[in-house]
């Protein structure tokens, strides 16, 4: 009897159980279907198409960079303004500088600039133009000079950036030379030697954050006490940012460099195993790279000089035995690996250039440019004028328009001595 009944009742549960299977499929079906379509077609702007010539087909999201990205006039005098005016750049390594009045002058999208090294270890950044008529100062690439002085009236500076002479202002009323010094960048050197600009006029800066380059340093005993063994600047028909796409440059990881037969017992001995050669990328323009145990490492800069032209700098360095030959072997062949890299990207500048389809990868430092580009554009807006963070105010007073004056005078007296005095 129980077995009969168990038997009635068992077709309620099932048909209960099979009509719920119905509606639960029914009423999912709409909303698996759409996640799919969602699906397909985020992965369809997602993925990097060809350009089709009927954009009517096309499904990619419209880029948000500029078709002229890598040739504007406009886009350049922008970064000029928002990244080389009050971002910190990476120049140099301290370790090139060893006496005090050792100077390297360098010119940052069109901006002259100057490092030169103080009798108190400190290496400091001025704007390379004299405050009188905002010639040059320091001509050369390099030198040395406890001095600085412009040829032009015989202004001369100390290695503070103070005036220390300014003929025929002597007897000026109100002449001020404690006002009249050069004007100076913010400047810093990590304890590792990496010396950073920023070239805002605020008093005041955010400091550089070089954590990162610091730990990179550390790891492959960079400091102060490295070498360094030479370096070449190249100038290249290209948008500097073009440069910024590549970890690694110049590959010379299949450049074999002998090992020093300390090397070779210690890794003996101690069961060392080799270094691998590490790269670190520093905003906005400057990589560095190890050369596994070469003892060797070296930056590369893509400094700019307008939107079509690139000055690529590369500085060899030794942070730890002389290399001698060695180093020769390694510095001919970033020379000649870099000038062979720089003409290759020439040609494809030249492609992207008239390609206005062609959009930069977003990955990669591209998309960091345009977003601070974005910020200082809104900036901008909202101020109703360009704002330059580099650009000093002119003095205007009484005790100004009488040196002014006098300046004029003095650029009348003698024409033929004033132009070959001018640098």
């Amino acid at each position: 009897m129980i077995m009969e009944r168990l038997a009635l009742l068992a077709p309620v549960p099932v048909a209960l159980l099979v009509g719920l299977a119905f509606f639960l499929q029914a009423f999912s079906r709409p909303l698996l279907g759409g996640h799919k379509s969602q699906h397909r077609t985020e992965s369809k702007e997602s993925e990097p198409g060809s350009v089709q010539g009927d954009h009517e087909n096309a499904v990619s999201k419209e880029s948000d960079f500029p078709q002229d990205w890598w040739t504007s006039s406009n886009v350049f005098e922008l970064e000029r303004r928002a990244i080389f005016s009050k971002k910190w750049m990476y120049l140099t390594h301290r370790s090139r500088f060893s006496k005090a009045g050792d100077y390297h002058s360098f010119e940052v999208a069109g901006i002259p600039i100057f490092l030169v090294l103080g009798k108190d270890g400190i290496v400091r950044a001025f704007h390379n133009v004299c405050r009188h008529r905002a010639y040059t100062i320091t001509r050369k690439e390099c030198g040395s000079s406890m001095v600085l002085g412009c040829r032009y009236h015989g202004w001369s500076y100390n290695t503070h950036g103070q005036l220390i002479k300014a003929p025929h202002f002597d007897n000026v009323q109100g002449f001020d030379k404690s006002q009249n010094g050069l004007f100076s960048i913010h400047a810093t050197t990590t304890h590792t030697g990496f010396v950073f600009v920023n070239l805002d006029a605020c008093p005041a800066v955010i400091p550089v954050e070089t954590i990162p380059l610091d730990s990179f340093a550390s790891r492959h005993g960079i400091g102060q006490q490295s070498t360094w063994l030479g370096g070449q600047a190249i100038e290249g028909q290209f948008n500097w940012k073009l440069g910024l796409r590549f970890q690694r440059f110049i590959d010379i990881h299949e450049h074999k460099l002998p090992q020093t037969k300390y090397k070779v017992l210690s890794s003996r001995l101690f069961n060392h195993p080799p270094m691998c050669a590490e790269d670190i990328r520093v905003f906005p323009f400057a990589t560095f790279h190890t050369i596994g145990d070469a003892a060797l490492w070296y930056s590369l800069s893509f400094v700019p000089m307008s939107e079509t032209r690139t000055s690529v700098r590369f500085d060899l360095y030794s942070h730890g035995e002389r290399c001698g030959l060695r180093s020769s072997a390694m510095q001919d062949d970033l020379s000649s690996r870099l000038n062979t890299s720089i003409q290759a990207l020439e040609i494809e500048f030249q492609s992207y250039s008239g390609n206005p389809m062609y959009v930069p990868n977003p990955r990669d430092a591209q998309r960091a440019i345009l977003d601070i580009l974005k910020s200082h554009s809104k900036l901008e807006k909202q101020t109703g004028a360009e704002v330059f963070p580099a650009t000093r105010k002119p003095r205007r007073n009484a005790r100004f328009e009488r040196a002014e004056q006098l300046c004029k005078d003095l650029d009348c007296q003698d024409t033929w001595n004033r132009k070959s005095l001018a640098w």
